[in-house]
């Protein structure tokens, strides 16, 4: 449970606010390559409550600046590419990619100021299928260059949704183990969405995993150990990612797959777009993700099942246990429902957490930290500007089998070569 002033804290995102300035430290994606291709259209965001517009030049330059006009306000995504910027449809100003007006043809040639006037903008670079911005103060830290963004394309994949909750109740239920056993149990066959292959079924075996918690430099390894029917002791690891990203392992019996990178962007504090950075160890299926994607996905980038249609749930489906939700085989839909019919920003007051939610506790600890030490210290946990040090040889997301008397933190010990001395800090679930 959290005070009113903490869960304030952790889910509002706008400028000024001390958890909008934590969000705004890192590079946050806002659109997939898909989304913006050399000659696409302008395309309107709203990032963590900034109304901005996302552009190619005539050059093919990216650029992302305020939406509305610096002379009378007009939407911007609606203006003409052309001359070295996007030129406003109301009076014919042209900024360029770094927001600076270039031309104000309304105006006297001996009274034109476009000097004077400059759009808000901000740096953008293309990394793992997206489109990422910085929007924070200072110098841009750099991307991390995490497996399942830095891959050869073959093996990476990356699309977004938009749900209509508070990030945050995004990012925790990414991070939750415990939820699996029930929110996406299936009577047979796998589970759409997921990776290749996946099925939840085997997470029913074990519904109360034994949890272990390890404080990595780029955030929370997170462990949970089920006993399998068969006897063998399964294990996940999962990782929260600072400050809004989770990496959560394919679902299916070891050896897994891959796993997926996440990212829950504040669109305002009612709504955020959940970015999916699909990863695989060996060329990916795209035609067969799209597929499902499509089939799911509405083209206003919202699930198909949805509030508005209680989710399309089917209690003759529930009855014959064809899914524990009667919503379909859908994760990700499972996952919308579960967090968007929590409230637009969930009350966190009025909870009653259990002993399965350490992992909850932790990461909530974790964004509160950061914020005492941007405060305290001016610089965000886990932001990288070495080049050199762009490399995380510790990371580890995946499914594996491990012996009797082996836990998590062990597990990962042996596998990164880390006697019982090294290694993070562990943290354990009581």
């Amino acid at each position: 449970m959290l005070s009113k002033a903490q869960n304030d804290l952790v889910t509002q995102c706008g400028p000024g606010t001390p958890g909008g300035k934590l969000l705004r430290s890192y590079w946050q994606p806002i659109a997939t390559d898909e989304e913006m291709p050399i000659g696409g259209h302008p395309l309107p965001l709203k990032v963590m409550d900034e109304e901005l517009v996302l552009f190619r030049d005539d050059k093919g330059r990216l650029g992302l600046i305020g939406l509305h006009c610096a002379h009378r306000g007009t939407d911007l995504s609606y203006g003409r590419v052309e001359n070295g910027g996007l030129r406003c449809l109301y009076h014919g100003w042209l900024f360029d990619i770094n927001g600076q007006c270039l031309d104000q043809p309304a105006e006297p040639d001996d009274k034109k100021f476009c000097h004077k006037v400059r759009q808000t903008s901000y740096p953008v670079q293309q990394k793992g299928g997206a489109i990422w911005a910085y929007m924070g103060e200072g110098q841009a830290p750099l991307i991390p260059d995490f497996q399942f963004l830095a891959a050869s394309e073959e093996k990476r994949m990356a699309f977004r949704v938009i749900q209509h909750c508070n990030w945050l109740q995004g990012l925790e239920s990414s991070i939750d183990p415990s939820h699996v056993s029930y929110l996406h149990r299936l009577s047979a066959g796998p589970v759409d969405g997921s990776l290749p292959g996946s099925n939840a079924r085997m997470f029913s075996e074990d519904p109360y995993p034994r949890l272990d918690i390890e404080n990595t430099s780029f955030g929370v390894r997170i462990h949970a150990l089920r006993k399998m029917a068969n006897g063998e002791n399964y294990l996940r690891v999962n990782n929260y990612l600072y400050p809004n990203g989770t990496t959560p392992a394919s679902s299916e019996p070891p050896p897994v797959s891959g796993y997926q990178g996440r990212w829950y962007v504040p669109i305002d504090d009612t709504k955020h777009a959940r970015f999916e950075f699909v990863y695989q160890h060996k060329k990916l299926d795209k035609e067969g993700f799209a597929k499902t994607r499509n089939q799911n996905v509405a083209p206003d980038l919202r699930h198909v099942r949805r509030m508005e249609n209680r989710y399309l749930q089917d209690r003759e489906e529930q009855k014959r246990d064809d899914s524990y939700t009667g919503m379909g085989r859908h994760a990700p839909t499972h996952d919308a429902f579960a967090i968007e019919t929590a409230g637009e920003i969930q009350d966190r007051t009025q909870e009653h957490l259990g002993s399965t939610d350490i992992v909850i506790i932790e990461v909530r600890k974790a964004l509160l930290g950061a914020m005492k030490q941007m405060q305290a210290t001016g610089e965000a946990p886990g932001l990288l500007r070495n080049p050199a040090q762009n490399t995380f040889p510790d990371f580890i997301c995946t499914g594996d089998y491990i012996p009797d008397g082996e836990d998590g933190p062990a597990y990962c010990r042996r596998v990164l070569g880390v006697g019982p001395g090294g290694g993070p800090n562990k943290v354990a679930a009581e």
